[in-house]
């Protein structure tokens, strides 16, 4: 896990310089299924303990597990 910490100000409790970027491995799970997703990069407050996904990672990810589940759902895992 990757964690840089950003001088950018929480946009849920406006704290500036307590913003912790993490680059992680994800895992979704769906009927018993599991899908690990790398390099998922969700900004955390050190304040009020809030996490914010990362606009491309959401688009990204979102992509991939809508394959993911369809994939599960048509019985191919």
């Amino acid at each position: 896990m990757e964690i840089i910490i950003t001088e950018d100000e929480c946009p849920i409790c406006g704290n500036i310089g307590g913003i912790t970027k993490k680059i992680i491995t994800e895992t979704f799970e769906y009927k018993n299924h599991k899908l690990d997703y790398p390099n998922y990069i969700v900004y955390e407050c050190g304040y009020c303990g809030e996490a914010i996904v990362d606009g491309k990672t959401l688009k990204e990810s979102g992509v991939a597990i809508r394959e993911f589940y369809k994939k599960v759902d048509g019985g191919e895992l």
